[in-house]
């Protein structure tokens, strides 16, 4: 703001000086015409007194040369230079040639010349030879009594002289100007100042507004536009910081939106660089954010389809949608799309690129798909026995009261492994869509536990299979008792099923801060490692043919997960083929 009082003070000084100077000139110009005129007349005043002196003396020409002394005396009343010249142009007398060297012939003046033409008076300025100043020159008729002309008297005055009173004022004007351009520069300095600083307050709000602190205000004493200027300011400081808390919600909300997507969202500039990518994208890659952003998207994706699908788009500047095959870090099934955006300007191209991950719902359709296959599998063999052993009847077998007893136990035994197999599979259905009512209440788990040793019991003796029931503590937890008794009755069917005879059942019962914890051990058969993931699956079994001939559907331990899920609670399972299996099921404790 010093620059701006420095160019205003600047600016009014430079035209006062302008203006000091044309007034200065001017009226140099002015007053010295006026002063000349003032001394010619004075002059030409004296001239006339001289001459008025001298013509009383002045009879005939002849008379002429004796006026000298008349001359010289009336020198000595005037500091004017006085001359005689006669008619030939000699001079007979000049008051400031005191030596006796004789002046040459002045008939040739201008002055003179005027004076012989029978001009009044005659007047001229020019550099003297004999003083070697510039005189102004007065030229009067020297007249006889007769009226005739007998000589010229000549009065002239250094100009210097004329122009003392003019260097004087000039003076006086110099001196005035230089005062006042002091005072005016004093009250410029002043007024800009005062101007300056409502103008500075205003620039800071502005240079505030520009750094984003939109809280900035004018409050200074402003005058005129510069209050409405300042009041302005502050509308627009209003508008603006309205403005950007609303930008900053929606980038908040947006920032929010994108952080909460279960699709993977990352944008691309021009360089093909990463500047947006939220936590689903970094999960697909499974990097940081922090190594992402600023990185070409190249280092993030080591996929040639996905690397393909983005060059592609920027290529084209087309939107861009496949299916593609991740295979590092982890095997993903990914639904990408490729959407082209405008750049910073119209050349540049940037790219939104959205990762769907839908490898959960290609498995889920291929368990869907293999579930069609085994149910239909699994039904089949009820049904075609039901439909064979029916046409047999009716081909006559029925008319043999044995062969009818037999075929139809084998037909009721099929309609009830029929009739348990639909029932598992509606009861799976209702299970996977929380449809199963299920009453929180009280239960021990010890309690159900033993339930379950009753009814496995027999099973378990004629298999010689011992079970053993281990409790720390009394451990209780909310859920339905009767579904606790029949995933218990499950799990530990299954363990007596695929234990050979003369094994051991352990079931443990332990509690943490939060949680109860159940597992079932045997010594069983076990199962392959690549295949324990697999258990939890609808009609998968370890030995196929075991689990069919000894009537299980294939649907148990599908039930079983979904059973724990809608208590809350999570299974796990842990096996080596030949050494045993331990299922760990976890439920919340009953909170008191």
């Amino acid at each position: 703001m010093k620059k701006m009082q420095t160019q205003v003070l600047t600016i009014f000084m430079v035209l006062f000086i302008i203006f000091g100077s044309c007034v200065v000139f001017f009226s140099t110009q002015l007053m010295q015409s006026y002063a000349n005129e003032n001394q010619q007349e004075d002059l030409l005043e004296q001239s006339k007194l001289v001459l008025s002196t001298i013509n009383n003396l002045a009879k005939d020409e002849a008379t002429f040369p004796t006026l000298k002394e008349e001359a010289i005396k009336v020198k000595e009343y005037t500091s004017q230079r006085i001359s005689l010249i006669d008619l030939n142009g000699t001079v007979v007398y000049d008051s400031k040639i005191t030596n006796l060297t004789p002046l040459e012939n002045h008939s040739n003046r201008k002055e003179i010349q005027a004076i012989i033409k029978g001009e009044s008076q005659g007047t001229d300025s020019r550099t003297s030879r004999s003083t070697k100043k510039i005189l102004y020159y007065v030229a009067q008729p020297v007249l006889s009594q007769s009226g005739q002309l007998i000589g010229v008297l000549r009065l002239a005055k250094p100009l210097a002289e004329m122009n003392q009173l003019n260097d004087q004022m000039m003076q006086s004007i110099v001196a005035f100007i230089f005062l006042a351009l002091l005072l005016t520069a004093g009250i410029t300095f002043l007024v800009a100042r005062y101007i300056a600083k409502p103008i500075e307050e205003v620039m800071n709000v502005a240079k505030k507004l520009s750094n984003n602190h939109y809280e900035a205000r004018f409050s200074g004493n402003g005058y005129g536009e510069i209050t409405k200027l300042g009041q302005t300011i502050n509308e627009l400081a209003e508008s603006l910081d309205d403005q950007m808390q609303e930008i900053t919600q929606n980038k908040e909300r947006i920032n929010e939106l994108i952080n909460h997507l279960v699709i993977g969202v990352m944008q691309l500039d021009e360089h093909r660089n990463i500047q947006i990518v939220n936590p689903a994208m970094c999960q697909i890659f499974d990097m940081d954010s922090s190594k992402l952003i600023g990185k070409s998207y190249a280092e993030a994706t080591k996929s040639y389809g996905l690397s393909y699908l983005i060059e592609k788009a920027y290529r084209k500047k087309e939107r861009q949608n496949k299916e593609i095959y991740f295979y590092f870090p982890s095997e993903r099934i990914v639904d990408a799309n490729i959407v082209p955006i405008a750049g910073k300007t119209k050349e540049d191209t940037n790219l939104i690129v959205l990762l769907y991950d839908i490898t959960e719902i290609r498995r889920l359709e291929k368990v869907r798909t293999d579930f069609v296959t085994n149910a239909s599998h699994e039904l089949r063999t009820p049904i075609t026995a039901l439909k064979g052993f029916s046409e047999t009847l009716l081909d006559g077998a029925m008319d043999d009261k044995v062969i009818l007893k037999q075929f139809l136990e084998i037909m009721l035994e099929e309609s009830t492994r029929l009739n348990l197999l639909v029932n598992d599979i509606l009861e799976l259905s209702k299970l996977e869509q929380r449809q199963v009512p299920i009453s929180f209440e009280e239960v021990v788990v010890k309690d159900a536990v033993l339930s379950t040793f009753k009814l496995i019991n027999q099973k378990a003796k004629q298999k010689e299979i011992t079970m053993h029931l281990f409790e720390e503590d009394c451990v209780k937890i909310d859920g339905d008792k009767n579904r606790l008794k029949q995933v218990l009755a499950n799990l530990i069917d299954n363990a007596v099923m695929y234990t050979k005879p003369g094994g051991v059942i352990n079931v443990t019962i332990k509690k943490s801060e939060s949680q109860a914890i159940i597992t079932i051990s045997d010594n069983g058969m076990g199962i392959p490692e690549d295949e324990i993931n697999r258990v939890f699956e609808r009609f998968y079994r370890v030995d196929k043919g075991r689990s069919r001939n000894s009537g299980g559907t294939g649907l148990g331990l599908s039930i079983v997960k979904y059973l724990v899920e809608n208590f809350n609670g999570t299974i796990t399972v842990k096996s080596k083929v030949g050494l045993g299996t331990t299922f760990t099921l976890i439920f919340p404790l009953r909170h008191v």
